[in-house]
């Protein structure tokens, strides 16, 4: 019934101007229902879709006030393509969808009107719109991706225990070979690391006694880094050494903008050898604390310092920001130089607030008190601020290379699988060897950025036995993870909120995710 209704429609308005047929035409008005009468918006609609011409001959749409070609034409080819017989034509729709996104405002309006008195979209008119949908610009998909995201940036501590489980591929011989091979690499000669440490002990020995005669202060040392926790690679050439003054200080936690980075007041009575170094408020300018410090470091190593002096080289410091005053040390006549880092620092007794560094409680080490050993101090570093600040040339750097160490070196003690470090130490010769392979572009990440990740994947390590090839794979798979996020993100383990990685340029994160992706692909 509803298509007489509406085929009649130009037939009648016809007969009214040309003159045949008009009693036939007043017989089929008087049968037309009210409702077809009342909506002439509608009616005229319809009424070009039905001319054989393509124009309109309605008497009221003469009448109508005047509407520029360009507007008339657009919605009569669009109704032209929305006839019933033509919607279901998907090719048909997509060209109707684009006439529509390119009509100018005035068109879209007159559109939109005929839209409204239109009845709801029938599952025909769905299929229309789901197809220009899909024609609009991406920008839904591309908000979605960041939202994925941040989902994994929220839970991205994924459970090594479970990732482990899931990890089905096949375990074969060829496969342990591998590994075995590279962990044979990693390994340290005996024949070298005796004669190394003897030779450091000594270096340290005499510069502590050569200090203290040219400095007023007391000083003393702490020995860090991978040599002394186990987790060295290959060669015994490198070596940390923190040397601090017996002195009393306070960190001002109060200023908690930069994560790991705190003012130092001194609190011991007044030390004239240090004034220089002091604000008005007493507190310590780390580069002018530094830099003196460096400055008793050239005279301990210059030609009336150590015996040990004559035989070392300063390495050009290539970062203004790094803390260390490095020195190559060629004690064996033949061999490639010692690199021995010497970095000034302050001991503190105690530990930072709840609200700045974390209590650890790990459950991979077994040994009675070791855990609270490890939370009885920690140092201030002179590591200048990357970001800046109305009080940025007094931030100290916090470091817990004291808890750290005792961390790594007792990392095995609760293993039944003793691998723990030996994962360390793969994942190690891995970047080294991105580094020495791109030497350009991998600079900034260091095994003190893998240290912070091992921490946290120490939490969840496997409780069942597994292959060690399953688990080191699974610990290279969460690596790149966790560096592929939006924000590339792993978190120091002691200090809250600090993100260890987030001066590491992205472009040479895309490179070690890149290199990880090949070296994954030797356990599989």
């Amino acid at each position: 019934m509803k298509r007489s209704e509406q085929k009649p429609s130009p037939k009648c308005e016809g007969s009214k101007s040309n003159g045949p047929n008009r009693k036939q035409d007043a017989q089929e008005n008087k049968r037309r229902p009210a409702s077809a009468k009342s909506k002439p918006e509608t009616k005229k609609t319809h009424e070009p879709s039905t001319s054989k011409q393509g124009k309109p001959t309605d008497k009221s749409e003469k009448q109508r006030s005047p509407v520029t070609p360009l507007i008339k034409k657009q919605p009569v080819e669009c109704e032209k393509k929305k006839s019933p017989a033509q919607t279901a034509n998907k090719k048909q729709a997509d060209k109707c969808e684009k006439e529509k996104s390119s009509s100018t405002p005035v068109e879209k309006k007159h559109t939109d009107k005929n839209e409204k008195q239109k009845p709801a979209a029938k599952k025909s008119d769905r299929k229309y719109t789901d197809k220009s949908e899909k024609q609009k610009p991406p920008f839904k998909t591309l908000d979605k991706k960041p939202t994925d995201k941040c989902v994994k940036e929220k839970s991205q501590s994924t459970s090594l225990d479970k990732e482990t489980a899931k990890d089905t591929a096949p375990v074969n011989t060829i496969l342990k070979e591998r590994l075995s091979g590279h962990q044979d690499k990693c390994k340290l000669s005996m024949e070298e690391v005796s004669p190394a440490a003897r030779a450091i002990n000594s270096f340290i020995n005499e510069f502590i006694k050569e200090l203290k005669e040219i400095s007023s202060l007391n000083w003393s040392s702490f020995k860090s880094g991978s040599y002394y926790d186990k987790t060295k690679n290959c060669h015994p050439d490198e070596f940390d050494i923190m040397f601090y003054p017996i002195l009393s200080v306070e960190v001002n936690f109060d200023d908690m903008k930069i994560p790991g980075f705190y003012k130092v007041k001194m609190v011991s009575p007044r030390v004239p050898e240090l004034e220089h170094v002091l604000d008005k408020d007493r507190y310590i300018l780390p580069d002018k604390f530094k830099k003196y410090v460096f400055g008793l470091f050239d005279r301990v190593l210059g030609p009336d310092g150590i015996r040990q002096g004559r035989r070392t080289k300063r390495k050009p410091t290539l970062n203004p920001c790094s803390p260390a005053y490095t020195v190559y040390y060629y004690a064996f006549p033949g061999k490639s130089p010692i690199d021995i880092d010497l970095v000034p620092s302050f001991y503190i007794d105690g530990w930072p607030p709840g609200k700045i560094a974390r209590k650890i409680n790990p459950s991979w080490i077994s040994i009675d008190d070791v855990v609270n050993k490890a939370m009885i101090s920690y140092d201030v570093v002179c590591k200048t601020c990357p970001e800046g600040g109305a009080d940025k040339d007094l931030l100290f750097r916090l470091s817990f290379s004291r808890t750290e160490k005792m961390l790594v070196k007792h990392a095995n003690s609760a293993d039944k699988l003793n691998f723990k470090k030996n994962a360390f130490r793969f994942i190690k010769l891995c970047v080294q060897d991105l580094k020495d392979k791109h030497p350009r572009k991998v600079k900034k990440f260091c095994s003190y950025h893998i240290k912070q990740f091992m921490f946290t994947q120490y939490d969840t390590w496997p409780t069942r036995e597994s292959e060690e090839v399953r688990i080191q794979r699974c610990l290279i798979g969460e690596l790149i993870k966790t560096l592929s996020l939006e924000t590339p993100t792993i978190l120091n383990y002691i200090i809250i909120n600090d993100n260890v990685i987030r001066y590491v340029p992205s472009d040479e994160i895309a490179v070690i995710v890149k290199g990880l992706q090949e070296k994954v692909k030797l356990l599989h």
